[in-house]
């Protein structure tokens, strides 16, 4: 199966090198895709100007994570299978051979969670995603936990995270919206846990696979600080994580999930927002202006299959 890599950029600085050199050393031949969201710090040049087997895609404007994957899979012309990456993600060099096997050993995997681990070798960062029981916040497995003996095995999860992951494009195309496989109104945040959960519901598995490691340094757009991060972000990406939560919800969940857990959801989320508020009150109209992406969700979700939670792994 012939094989892309998009990698989306908003001043990545040296990373986006050392993501290209890695995409460059696969030993499966990976068609790379370059999208620049208008970077102000010297790596839009890359883009503009793209090494050798990069194809680049210089936007003019920084459309976030969603629309810039959107814009990397119409520049990625027939690749069967395409990979997702921020530009602090660098993939061992076996990772798509790896996937590659992976999809083309099951025709129901649609997609493939790579193991992530962070920079210094020991931690983990990501082994798929998942929604905490109750509360369905997302969940990237083993996040933060030791590295060694942790996860060993396959399995099937519901999500992968964006920051490193690699689809089969039938199953992308299966779940499109309104055109577009990546809802752009999201920016950022939540829009790799959506994808995976329409991607379920569709009937296809994501599924982690242990053998396809990439590191990820895990760059931040958060002020520095403890605490959560949400507390810490920019009043538009605090609203965006709020409202592109209830949006996932609102296109996804089942009506027997959302029966089930919605005295716990209103008691949660209502609390979090009136917390958030209170601790960022410039946050009110960022949250104002996001709020009618959920009609939009809405109008979604009557095109879309559910399944049950319990049936997604």
């Amino acid at each position: 199966m012939r094989a892309a890599a998009v990698v989306v950029n908003f001043n990545g600085g040296r990373d986006l090198e050392q993501c290209l050199a890695a995409l460059g050393a696969q030993t499966e031949r990976v068609d790379v895709v370059l999208v620049d969201c208008a970077s102000t710090d010297g790596s839009r040049a890359l883009a503009e100007r793209p090494p050798a087997g990069v194809v680049g895609v210089p936007l003019a404007d920084n459309r976030g994570y969603a629309g810039g994957c959107n814009a990397g899979l119409a520049a990625a012309g027939d690749a069967e299978v395409v990979g997702f990456f921020n530009p602090d993600c660098f993939p061992r060099p076996d990772l798509f051979a790896v996937a590659l096997r992976r999809l083309a050993g099951d025709a129901t995997v649609g997609g493939v969670a790579p193991r992530l681990e962070r920079d210094d070798g020991v931690t983990l960062d990501s082994c798929g995603q998942v929604l905490s029981p109750w509360l369905l916040m997302v969940r990237d497995r083993g996040y933060g936990e030791p590295a060694t003996g942790a996860y060993p095995e396959a399995d099937r999860v519901l999500a992968a995270c964006g920051a490193g992951m690699v689809y089969r494009r039938a199953a992308l195309e299966s779940v499109a919206v309104d055109g577009e496989v990546f809802p752009s109104e999201y920016f950022a945040f939540w829009e790799d846990l959506d994808l995976g959960w329409r991607v379920g519901n569709a009937g296809w598995r994501v599924v982690y696979e242990p053998a396809a490691v990439a590191v990820h340094r895990r760059g931040t757009t958060a002020a520095p600080g403890r605490g959560r991060l949400i507390f810490r972000r920019s009043p538009r990406l605090a609203a965006g994580i709020v409202v592109n939560r209830w949006a996932t919800l609102l296109r996804n969940l089942h009506v027997v999930d959302f029966l089930r857990r919605l005295p716990v959801l209103l008691l949660a989320d209502t609390a979090m927002t009136m917390t958030l508020l209170a601790r960022r009150p410039a946050v009110a109209p960022a949250l104002l202006r996001a709020l009618p992406r959920l009609r939009l969700a809405r109008r979604q979700r009557r095109v879309l299959p559910r399944r049950r939670l319990r049936e997604l792994g």
